[in-house]
């Protein structure tokens, strides 16, 4: 027997070279689709406004641009729902990665947006715990388990998601009557433009802007959380006329 034969044949050759061989799931993980993040999202945000504009086009003939609006706030808050449920579940290690100098070695490097990720690590919250040590050196209380911030935006993940999606789909299937689902939408978005004023005042009241350029706050700070003063405000509107008018008409026309 030659030494290649000798070798393969070899029982402790063999444990070992299937004891290194990869797996199928590291197999199946090297060859997944990757994409940057920043690519995810963007796909996400025409899969849902373009499904939505679209379904609502099909069954009642027509672009509207409140439900359009809606649409687009909602898109992006059933996204950030998860987002805030994951602040949630890894405040522990966000705390770490930013009060920790021992941690230091483990703290995730570079822009979230640019990570090329699976279609399933999308579902990670470790993942997307990122977007908030990234926006905790703006505002440290998202570092912090005992901030306001901290607890409302966790507050806001769980407990809007879910009427989130029923209401974005109620705009175009009537899976309720207009009166019930004006006040599903109002106790949603009162919900988001109070606290978001809140926060505002928190964040102003306890100096958290020194420090950093106007230019960083305004994008930053004052564009990420604007849309929640914004959109909530027009949700309201279409809210109370769904409630007073007893229609759909406002979104069906």
């Amino acid at each position: 027997m030659d030494a290649m034969t000798e070798h393969a044949s070899d029982p402790s050759v063999r444990a070992d070279s299937a004891e290194n061989a990869p797996s199928a799931s590291d197999r199946s993980a090297s060859t997944a689709l990757r994409l940057p993040v920043w690519m995810w999202l963007t796909l996400w945000m025409v899969a849902w406004i373009g499904g939505g504009i679209g379904a609502h086009y099909i069954v009642h003939g027509v672009v509207n641009g409140w439900q359009a609006a809606l649409t687009v706030f909602l898109a992006i808050n059933v996204l950030i729902c998860f987002w805030e449920i994951s602040l949630g579940a890894r405040i522990g290690d966000i705390e770490r990665w930013v009060h920790d100098p021992a941690a230091a070695g483990k703290r995730p490097r570079g822009s979230l947006y640019f990570v090329r990720v699976t279609p399933a690590q999308l579902f990670s919250t470790e993942l997307w715990a990122r977007v908030w040590l990234e926006y905790s050196r703006f505002d440290p209380g998202y570092a912090d388990r005992r901030s306001f911030g901290f607890s409302i935006d966790v507050g806001n993940g769980w407990s809007t998601l879910v009427p989130s999606i029923v209401f974005g789909v109620g705009m175009t299937f009537e899976i309720m009557s207009p009166v019930v689902l004006g006040l599903l939408g109002a106790l949603i978005f009162y919900q988001k433009l109070y606290c978001t004023c809140l926060y505002f005042f928190s964040y102003f009241f306890n100096r958290r802007y020194e420090g950093h350029r106007v230019g960083q706050l305004l994008a930053v700070v004052g564009g990420s959380n604007g849309v929640w003063l914004v959109f909530p405000a027009i949700g309201l509107y279409v809210c109370v006329r769904l409630i007073l008018d007893g229609s759909f008409a406002i979104i069906w026309s």
